[in-house]
């Protein structure tokens, strides 16, 4: 085969699947890291700067770790174990157990707002000692919740 019988479209096309096409490679996309915050930092302060998604997401995180010590609790009765919750998921669930998620981040985002002083509260100090512990019969919070 002569260099005359090879068509100028086929060694374009053989060019550019060889060395791929001018332009059609997406340019690299530089992605910057969010800013990480440590459970343990975050107070008020964190809480407000952070996104409305991420106080849900924190939220729903806090619920799938109480749901999962409820459900190893469950488990472990099933096998004839005595095991109760944390005084933190027991409280939960008394407390807390109609609110939705906006309502817990509304009723956060309120307690910073009305306690500008106080916004070096971990999130956690402030759930549990605004919205679990006033809920929790003077036993401590150990009643039939447990047992669930």
């Amino acid at each position: 085969m002569s260099l005359k019988a090879v068509h100028p479209v086929t060694v374009a096309l053989a060019l550019a699947l060889t060395f791929g096409a001018v332009g059609c490679r997406p340019a690299p996309v530089t992605v910057a890291a969010p800013p990480q915050t440590s459970v343990a930092s975050l107070d008020g302060f964190a809480w407000e700067t952070s996104a409305p998604q991420s106080k849900l997401d924190f939220l729903l995180g806090v619920e799938c770790a109480l749901a999962m010590e409820s459900a190893l609790a469950q488990a472990a009765r099933e096998k004839g174990e005595t095991v109760s919750l944390s005084l933190f998921a027991n409280g939960w669930q008394i407390a807390l157990r109609d609110a939705t998620r906006p309502e817990l981040v509304r009723r956060i985002d309120e307690f910073y707002y009305r306690n500008p002083d106080q916004k070096n509260r971990h999130v956690f100090d402030v759930i549990w000692t605004e919205m679990v512990a006033p809920a929790l019969p003077a036993s401590g919070g150990q009643t039939e919740a447990a047992e669930r």
